[in-house]
Parts: structure tokens; C-alpha cells; sequence
């Protein structure tokens, strides 16, 4: 047990998630047996009324005996749970995000868990009650972003042995023993009759987790393989997927690349791909569009500066704005010739301009083209998908005359002639469609 704390890199700084109980406390003592640089963080959900209080005071009293820099944060659970909402759900996000407030804050590099074999077998089976597939069943990991679990190999216990043997004092939280709590249940009553059947059924469990997780392992690799071979093109916003590729592999691995995108009913995945051009599909984490042959796949936290309304008001120029697109507007006299640079007359023009999304019903005279058009007739002429349409903005003069269809085309109404003598100068500083 002590070499598995050991092996850890001895130049990072690691913050080390300390409850009071018996796992935890085992677990700093084996960090005070080294020279590793640590910290201690505890959370006080005061859910057991005076028994939270006393196991904060049992961490600072042992932190300040032993010279331990402690982080400490006492939340009101009860109060910010929500309807419907599990109280140990609510009480893991606050702590997680307690925690990496502290790594970003004093820059440790490491958190560390207490987490056993026991830990790793319950979650197994709490996902198995869920249905879950091979990532779900490989229960926790070892190590995971900047979590690390050092005694995951090891059982209740050992670790009760362990401090037993090295007169470890600890807390018990009674709330462990009720089993009002899936994980409790599963504690309690169904992994000790499993023991009954098979003693050494703890040891069996972890040979067959382990083959589960290379099993995981193995089958993301090939989605990942398969990711790389049919995305056309990716940006920050959106990803292109060669949708004839994706039908021909193999139905699983189809499954498991559109779970990835939080469409996690398999069903679902199957209607999906064999849809028709202009399907939208929306899950928690993605939106999904079918064009033609290809698929649109867009995460929503990225979508934030497209959807909200644009309406800007310019009473004057020059004009500059940096989202959601870089464009600026200035006067002069002479033509100014670069890349993503239009010229219009400015004297055809009336103030006050509007830059907005375009919308519905909106016309304007392509430059060049046949006469009045539809801006949504000419994107869609343009072979533009939803996604980029919903990238579209136009600027407009004081009569609501679309004058530029903002990195596409300037209006006809405006252009430049042999007796233009001021222009209006429109720059697109950074391209609209993608590549």
C-alpha cells in the first residue's frame, strides 16, 4: 500500500480530499510517511448536525498538530439541493467543484482520492443497475485528468488491517450504514451474501474489472479510429462527418461514436443516420443536423454567441466590433484594395445602420445577379446548411435596406460608379464560412 503512494512523482503538489473515515485517514497518513508535497481539503455538508461539526474539528485539530496546510469549506446541502435532485449528487458536484477551485487557485497538480476496491465494486454494480454499457461497468478509474485513486487496488479491508496495525484514529459516519442509499445496499447487503458464496469473490471481481476496462479500452480505440476516418472537416463550433463512411461500419461502433454527442439510446442513433437532409436532432450536450450526405455535429455550450439576437445600432462611422464577427466600417475617398474588403457609395446610404441577424422575409439586390432575391433563396442557392445560416448577418441602412449580406454579397443598390466620390469601406476581418 505504501509503495503505491511511492511511486508517485515527488515534484507535483498534490491535494488530498480528506473526509475524517477511514480511508482517508489511511490514506493521509501514507503521504505523511514520504516527502511528497501535499495539502488537505474537507467539505462539511452539515448534514448530520453536530457529527459534521466534529469531524471538521477532528481534521483542523489533526492538520494543525501535524503541521498540514488545510483547506476547509462548510456549504448549506439541504438549501441548495433542488426538487428531484439526489442529495449525494448535490453533495459530489460541490465538492469536485471545491476542489478544483483549490488546484486552479494554488496551482496543486495533482487531486487525491481515497477510493478502494470495495468503492470501485459498488460502482459497478450501481451502474449495472442503470444499464450501463462496458464504460459505465469498468467502474472507476485509477487515474482520470487530474484525479488520481492510488489505493483503487486495494480492499476495505487491507485498509482496515492497515490501520489497525498503525493506530490510525478515524470518524465513522453512521449514515454509512443505512441503507436508504443504493450504494449501501449494495455495501451491505449484496456483496456480503456474493462473500458467503465465493470468499475470495472481492479478488475475482477486481481480475474481471480489469479485463472489462482493457476490453473498453480496446473498443474506444476503434471508435476513435473510426471518428478520424469519417469527420470531413472540425472547428471550434462543429464537426463534419462523412455520413455514407459512417452507415457502412460496423452498428455498434455507430452507437457508441453518437453516444459520445449525448445520443445514448440506441434506437435513437439507428433513426438518426438514416434520416433525411434538414433532420435536427437535439441531446443535453449536442445538436445534430443531416445535409445530404454529411452530418452536423455542433456542441451546445459553443452556439451561445450565434443564437442570442443581434441588433446593433451604428449612428456613425468608423465602427468596429470584435463578436460575434470582426467586422469594421470607415469612410474615404479613395478605393482600398484586400482580402475580405468591400466599397460601397456612401452617399446612396441613410444613417443610422443596423448589423443583425437576418431573418425571415428579409431581400436585398445581389450585386452582379438577376434583380430582387430572397436572402434565404440565395443561401440556400449557395448550398449554405442551417448551421452557417445561423452564422448570417446583414447590414442594413437607416430605410431597413439590406445593403450587405455580411461575407457574401454587397447590394446592387449601393455600388460604386463613375460619380461616387465618398465610399464606405466594409471589412470582414476574420472569414465567415468555414473551410
Amino acid at each position: 500500500m505504501q509503495e503505491s503512494i511511492n511511486q508517485l512523482e515527488n515534484k507535483k503538489s498534490y491535494l488530498l480530499a480528506i473526509s475524517g473515515g477511514i480511508d482517508s485517514m489511511v490514506l493521509l497518513h501514507l503521504f505523511q510517511q514520504t516527502s511528497l508535497s501535499f495539502s488537505v481539503a474537507h467539505c462539511n455538508f452539515n448534514l448530520r448536525e453536530e457529527d459534521s461539526l466534529k469531524d471538521e474539528a477532528f481534521i483542523r485539530e489533526y492538520c494543525k498538530k501535524n503541521k498540514i496546510k488545510l483547506h476547509i469549506k462548510s456549504f448549506d446541502t439541504l438549501k441548495i439541493k433542488q426538487k428531484q435532485e439526489s442529495i449525494e449528487m448535490v453533495a459530489r458536484d460541490l465538492r469536485y467543484h471545491f476542489f478544483l477551485e483549490l488546484i486552479k487557485k494554488y496551482n496543486y497538480n495533482y487531486l487525491v482520492t481515497a477510493h478502494h476496491l470495495n468503492d470501485h465494486i459498488e460502482t459497478f454494480f450501481i451502474n449495472l443497475f442503470r444499464g450501463a454499457g462496458l464504460k459505465g461497468l469498468s467502474g472507476i478509474k485509477k487515474k482520470r485528468d487530474y484525479i488520481i485513486r492510488p489505493l483503487l487496488n486495494f480492499s476495505r479491508k487491507e485498509i482496515l488491517e492497515y490501520a489497525q496495525n498503525n493506530g490510525i484514529i478515524w470518524r465513522e459516519d453512521y449514515t454509512n450504514q443505512s441503507t436508504d442509499f443504493l450504494r449501501n445496499k449494495i455495501r451491505h447487503t449484496i456483496i456480503p451474501n456474493l462473500e458467503d458464496i465465493k470468499p475470495n469473490f472481492i479478488y475475482l471481481a477486481k481480475k474481471s474489472l480489469s479485463i472489462i476496462d482493457e476490453s473498453q479500452k480496446f473498443i474506444q480505440k476503434q471508435v476513435n479510429l473510426l471518428k478520424d476516418d469519417v469527420t470531413l472537416k472540425t472547428d471550434s463550433n462543429v464537426s463534419v462527418i462523412d455520413l455514407h463512411k459512417l452507415l457502412n461500419a460496423d452498428s455498434l461502433l455507430i452507437y457508441l461514436l453518437l453516444s459520445e454527442f449525448g445520443f445514448v439510446n440506441k434506437k435513437d442513433c439507428e433513426n438518426i443516420v438514416k434520416s433525411k437532409t434538414g433532420s435536427i436532432f437535439l441531446s443535453k450536450t449536442h445538436k445534430l443536423w443531416i445535409n445530404r450526405n454529411e452530418m452536423w455535429v455542433e456542441a451546445l455550450q459553443n452556439r451561445t454567441i450565434y443564437e442570442s439576437e443581434i441588433n446593433l445600432k451604428i449612428n456613425s462611422i468608423p465602427w468596429e466590433i470584435d463578436h460575434p464577427l470582426h467586422v469594421s466600417l470607415y469612410s474615404s475617398k479613395k478605393h482600398e484594395k484586400s482580402e475580405s474588403h468591400e466599397i460601397l457609395d456612401l452617399n446612396t446610404i441613410s444613417f443610422p445602420l443596423y448589423f443583425r441577424n437576418w431573418k425571415s422575409g428579409d431581400f436585398f439586390y445581389p450585386i452582379n445577379g438577376n434583380g430582387k432575391k430572397k436572402v434565404s433563396k440565395f443561401l440556400k442557392d449557395l448550398k449554405i446548411f442551417n448551421y452557417e445560416k445561423n452564422k448570417t448577418f446583414v447590414l442594413c441602412d437607416g430605410l431597413d435596406r439590406i445593403i450587405w449580406l455580411v461575407g457574401y454579397r454587397l447590394d446592387d443598390r449601393f455600388k460604386i460608379t463613375n460619380n461616387t466620390t465618398d465610399l464606405l469601406n466594409l471589412r470582414l476581418h476574420k472569414k465567415h464560412t468555414s473551410n
